[in-house]
């Protein structure tokens, strides 16, 4: 069969998409891998296929702020909204709708916008895929599907708020459909599926079925359940110096802010500003070797590195974490996912774009991390690597998700998936 998998110019969502498609493509069926042209290279050195669609994706950092959002607000991207939020004081039929019709409207659009979808079926009307595989993010990928009758997956690269605050909505009242309005997303999907005369259903949220690479306790419930897939790291091409090969005299500490939060430039949008001179201040009291990966651009300008501190541009995180007591970051999932599966305790000073302070709570309650700011980094990182119960939460989590089906596992689920579901199309190509 024929699978195509969409995402969007962003290192850590293509990344996650490498392992279930090499295991595709060894099975023996044609792959190929959609995304925005400046992501071509990139998406190229994964060693699949790959077709650009749309146009240039702009950093993050150029998302605009919602019309009327307060200054200030502490919102992801100063939407006035956050897909994250789990209070339930917060959480009335008001706020979920303007959380939907906000994020819609701007990250939809942003990550899949209308060019890109023209594109995108234009391709599958020629290449015709049996199955689509899309980013959970990207929402063109089920319209994509439905408009060329192919079956369709959706995969999640970070905690599945878009199902669980779709789910957050109140029904419909017994005998009565839903106004324009009551349900955002249904509003928005709807309008792009009109023009190739299908309509919006359940399956255009949650995808006929969702490939799951999370720890269950991050897991959403969903109407046609999961399916789970052992998080396979990939961290893009590197190479592996000889000094990583020996073992450390001192516990060593992994310091990174990932690739993702790299390329977006989100430091620059309130909330997510990094505290790297107090951070390596206060690392500097340590008795620790740090080893941080970051760039140029993420290095405030005058900072003072200490003795213990070793910066590089980049190390892949799979050959640097078993060698690590700890990991420091900012709580994206590329990262929290490869720690996890090597068995690093986790400490993070949480990020605010997809609910990064949420997850790292949810990692603490479990034993395996903890939370800080610049404040309490010292205590706590010392509480990490000093006390053995947050090593053996760590490793719980890791039997968890080593236990999970492998990529090549789960195809055989993807076949039937196709056979299942692949229906006539709606185009006449």
């Amino acid at each position: 069969m024929r699978v195509l998998l969409t995402t969007h110019a962003v290192h850590s969502h293509l990344y996650n998409l490498v392992p279930i498609a090499w295991a595709l493509r060894t099975a023996g069926h044609e792959v190929c891998v959609a995304t925005h042209p400046n992501f071509l290279e990139t998406a190229k050195s994964t060693g699949i296929t790959t077709v650009p669609v749309g146009e240039e994706l702009a950093a993050p950092r150029d998302l605009p702020a919602a019309p009327g959002a307060p200054a200030g607000s502490g919102t992801p991207f100063g939407f006035g909204y956050d897909m994250a939020e789990t209070r339930p004081e917060v959480l009335t039929p008001a706020y979920v709708r303007g959380t939907l019709a906000t994020y819609t409207s701007r990250m939809c659009e942003y990550l899949s916008n209308q060019s890109m979808l023209d594109d995108l079926v234009e391709f599958a009307r020629a290449w015709k895929p049996d199955l689509v595989v899309w980013d959970a993010h990207h929402y063109a990928g089920p319209v994509l599907a439905r408009a060329v009758g192919a079956a369709h997956a959706r995969i999640l690269a970070a905690p599945d708020h878009w199902a669980r605050m779709h789910s957050l909505l109140p029904a419909p009242a017994p005998g009565q459909s839903a106004a324009p309005g009551d349900d955002p997303l249904a509003d928005y999907l709807g309008g792009k599926l009109a023009p190739y005369g299908a309509e919006f259903d359940q399956e255009m949220v949650v995808g006929q079925a969702t490939i799951d690479p999370l720890p269950s306790f991050l897991r959403v419930p969903l109407p046609n359940g999961h399916l789970p897939m052992r998080h396979v790291p990939f961290n893009g091409p590197a190479t592996i110096p000889a000094w990583l090969r020996r073992k450390p005299r001192r516990p060593r500490v992994c310091l990174t802010l990932g690739m993702t939060r790299r390329a977006s430039g989100v430091e620059q949008r309130a909330g997510n500003a990094f505290p790297f001179a107090t951070v390596l201040e206060q690392l500097a009291g340590l008795d620790v070797e740090v080893v941080a990966t970051l760039s140029a651009d993420q290095v405030p300008p005058g900072t003072s590195i200490p003795e213990n501190v070793r910066i590089f541009d980049y190390l892949p995180l799979n050959a640097l974490l078993p060698t690590c007591a700890a990991i420091v970051h900012y709580g994206g999932m590329g990262t929290v996912g490869v720690a996890a599966v090597h068995g690093v305790p986790q400490l993070s000073i949480p990020g605010n774009i997809w609910g990064e302070g949420v997850v790292m709570r949810q990692w603490a309650e479990q034993g395996a991390g903890l939370v800080a700011d610049a404040d309490t980094l010292v205590e706590r990182l010392g509480r990490l690597i000093d006390d053995p119960s947050f090593a053996a939460g760590a490793e719980r989590i890791q039997k968890e998700m080593l236990a999970a089906p492998s990529p090549h596992d789960l195809v055989p689920a993807l076949e039937e998936l196709t056979e299942r579901h692949r229906g006539s199309r709606t185009d006449a190509a």
